[in-house]
């Protein structure tokens, strides 16, 4: 009689759980998209933060007090964003042509790297040896 009855039920069962299954995929989809998006939201985010403090600089302000508060690269931040001595092949190329095709004391546009968004301050150039001051705003992944 169990046999039966479970026979009979196992149609309902299935389709219970398909449905089951549809919705799921539905909800993971959704889900995926709005990671997307919500990863697209964070990139315009973290860009505009970097143009807002690009043009405080702009405005007369301190590039390295900026980057000492604002930089996430842990490797330039106490140095309010130097690096000293940067030969090419050393950095990011994105990184490097921004900061080689300044004249010192220029600033570059914000641009992307893999680390993040960043724009640079020629602070010196000696010969093909450049010293740049950078902030980087990281891009969450």
């Amino acid at each position: 009689m169990k046999h039966l009855l479970f026979l009979m039920l196992l149609p309902f069962m299935l389709q219970a759980q398909t449905s089951a299954d549809s919705k799921s995929k539905e909800t993971e989809d959704q889900f995926a998209e709005k990671s997307v998006t919500s990863s697209g939201d964070l990139k315009k985010e973290a860009r505009e933060k970097l143009e807002a403090i690009r043009q405080r600089v702009l405005n007369g302000e301190s590039m390295a007090v900026l980057a000492t508060l604002y930089t996430q690269d842990p490797g330039s931040a106490k140095t309010g964003g130097l690096y000293m001595n940067v030969a090419r092949g050393q950095f990011a190329p994105e990184f490097e042509a921004a900061a080689f095709n300044l004249t010192p004391g220029g600033i570059s546009e914000v641009f992307e790297t893999q680390f993040g968004f960043h724009f640079v301050q020629l602070v010196a150039r000696r010969g093909d040896v450049i010293d740049v001051r950078h902030i980087l705003i990281a891009i969450p992944k």
